[in-house]
């Protein structure tokens, strides 16, 4: 396996995407992340087919975690395989004491940074950008916003995918001990708070646009749907609700 990290790398994480694919009540995450893990199983066992076999079924065990993080136990799982592949059987139970133990951390820590900070980061940014580019006259704001949004979400979170697996196949479980000291909670403090600027100025921005009252109205929404999303259902009811209030002041003839 060491011959074509980087070939393996980029396998394991095209197939880490649909990690979630085969979810079920019963084990979770375990059939994705058995069949993300396939190439490094392959590789590493390609002369032991009776090993490949074991070690395909001991990774159908129930598993969870935050799905954008899970590329650094994927990586540092493979790296391990590979050790047991040859002959190092202690790597064996390491593995799955780092799998169970790492995955329910990250569900912790990695919710509160993608779901928690970055997915409302992605929202305000996605409001921002068409409020400002309306306010400039673009045409298609909302599909520049919408651009901006799906940017913001995706670019960290498939660089986390990308970087974990690296660090995992590199390092092995020393990349765990290493994610651990990451200043999470710092990079979830600075997204909370420039999510709460953004959504600021695009109030402020929807106020001075030329029209009225609405405008104002809109922007009020604005506010107040970023401060209580937590307690209004999330950012799905949040945008039906905010597609109701569009319909509603069209058909008012507020906004034209």
């Amino acid at each position: 396996m060491s011959g074509d990290l980087g070939g393996l790398r980029g396998r394991l994480f095209l197939r880490s995407l649909l990690l979630q694919a085969g979810f079920s009540d019963e084990r979770r995450q375990a059939l994705g992340f058995a069949w993300a893990l396939d190439p490094a199983l392959r590789s590493a066992y390609a002369l032991d087919p009776a090993g490949l076999s074991a070690a395909r079924a001991r990774h159908l065990v129930s598993f969870n975690t935050q799905p954008c993080a899970a590329g650094l136990i994927l990586g540092t799982i493979a790296a391990l395989e590979a050790r047991a592949a040859v002959g190092e059987l202690a790597a064996v139970a390491r593995a799955a004491t780092l799998k169970s133990a790492a995955g329910a951390a990250l569900a912790g820590s990695a919710d509160a940074l993608f779901w928690g900070a970055l997915r409302p980061l992605a929202a305000a940014s996605a409001v921002f950008v068409a409020v400002a580019g309306w306010h400039l006259g673009l045409s298609h704001p909302l599909v520049w916003g919408e651009a901006a949004g799906l940017a913001a979400f995706n670019a960290p979170a498939l660089a986390a995918r990308w970087a974990g697996i690296g660090a995992g196949l590199a390092r092995g479980d020393a990349a765990i001990a290493a994610a651990a000291r990451l200043p999470v909670q710092a990079w979830i403090r600075r997204a909370r708070l420039t999510a709460a600027a953004l959504t600021i100025a695009s109030a402020l921005l929807a106020a001075v646009l030329d029209h009225g009252a609405p405008a104002y109205l809109a922007g009020g929404c604005l506010a107040a749907g970023a401060g209580l999303s937590r307690r209004a259902g999330g950012p799905l009811r949040l945008a039906a609700g905010a597609g109701i209030l569009g319909a509603a002041a069209v058909a008012a003839g507020w906004v034209r």
